[in-house]
């Protein structure tokens, strides 16, 4: 199920962070997004029927489209996303030298930093 939520946001990061990349070319700032697809209270200090586009794609890509609890769960699965990179690097790494395949940190004899 975590996987399946990590997708589905990675996908909605990446559609809307190309999306604001060439919001200029695809012209976002003059189209708008009407308030029947558009989550209830979103917006409500706007006046008018609809929402520009650029906006809207902006505060999904941010979390900020569903209030704080919406930036929370995005900060919650980036932050999942972090652990589960640096966990499967150590991993790859202790698996490599088990493997004799990287020299152990202490066997590095050129690394600057654990000269001094």
């Amino acid at each position: 199920m975590l996987g399946i939520i990590s997708a589905f946001n990675l996908f909605v990061l990446i559609t809307t962070g190309f999306l604001l990349q060439h919001s200029t070319l695809l012209k976002l700032d003059e189209r708008s997004l009407t308030r029947k697809i558009l989550p209830s209270g979103y917006r409500s200090q706007d006046v008018g029927s609809g929402v520009r586009a650029d906006i809207v794609v902006a505060d999904l890509h941010s979390g900020r489209m569903f209030g704080v609890a919406g930036a929370l769960f995005l900060d919650a699965v980036t932050l999942v996303w972090l652990v589960m990179l640096a966990t499967g690097l150590v991993m790859y790494l202790s698996k490599q030298r088990a493997n004799g395949k990287a020299p152990a940190r202490e066997a590095c004899e050129e690394c600057p930093e654990e000269n001094n």
